[in-house]
């Protein structure tokens, strides 16, 4: 698997595009218009070469997503992923990523991905019911112990992954900045990493 990062130079409407992994969040937060001007035209899920989905490349889409604060984004691959019951959180593979930044934002992201999931599940909604429900189906769902819900996990990689050595303060899309870890809007998780990220607005309907 490729180990380059993505040529800001090239045009965005490259046909090879993505490579593969994308740049670290400093490099990406350097020029975050010109980013999304690439991002935003892409054709494909999965990097050049690759004809197959899956849920690392899923996990890099949301990395992106989540370090440019694009909310539709973000929340928009939150909800496709939902749909990959297939896809358990706690069985993403490790991307055994060789930038601390990119692996400890990463690590992060599935922390995110569990709190907007489990809040659907303890409402009685589960990964692989149909889109659409039945107020039977509905009803007999909201009956589940909480026992017997099917709660999602973190992989044991993302806990494993440290905290990063400096801080690392994430830009808002509108150039918002928090300067203070105990700021309550800075999210937890990623603290716990060392990052400083306004809580992204992870719940989708």
């Amino acid at each position: 698997m490729s180990r380059d990062c993505y040529n800001l130079g090239n045009h965005p409407h490259n046909k090879d595009y993505p490579t593969f992994p994308p740049p670290p969040p400093q490099q990406i937060l350097r020029d975050p218009e010109q980013y999304w001007v690439v991002v935003s035209a892409r054709k494909y899920g999965a990097p050049r070469g690759f004809f197959q989905d899956s849920s690392m490349y899923a996990l890099y889409r949301l990395y992106e997503y989540i370090v440019l604060d694009k909310v539709f984004g973000y929340r928009n691959t939150l909800e496709w992923f939902w749909r990959q019951h297939q896809w358990p959180i706690c069985e993403i593979p490790d991307p055994q990523d060789d930038d601390t930044a990119r692996y400890a934002f990463l690590a992060g992201v599935t922390y995110l991905m569990v709190r907007s999931y489990n809040a659907r599940v303890a409402l009685g909604l589960t990964r692989d019911a149909p889109a659409i429900m039945t107020m039977e189906e509905a009803e007999e769902a909201k009956k589940r112990t909480d026992q017997e819900r099917p709660y999602e996990r973190v992989p044991s990689w993302a806990e494993k992954v440290p905290p990063l050595a400096e801080t690392l303060s994430i830009t808002t899309h509108d150039g918002v900045t928090l300067k203070d870890k105990d700021d309550e809007r800075a999210d937890p998780d990623f603290l716990a990493k060392n990052i400083l990220l306004w809580t992204p607005h992870i719940h989708f309907t």
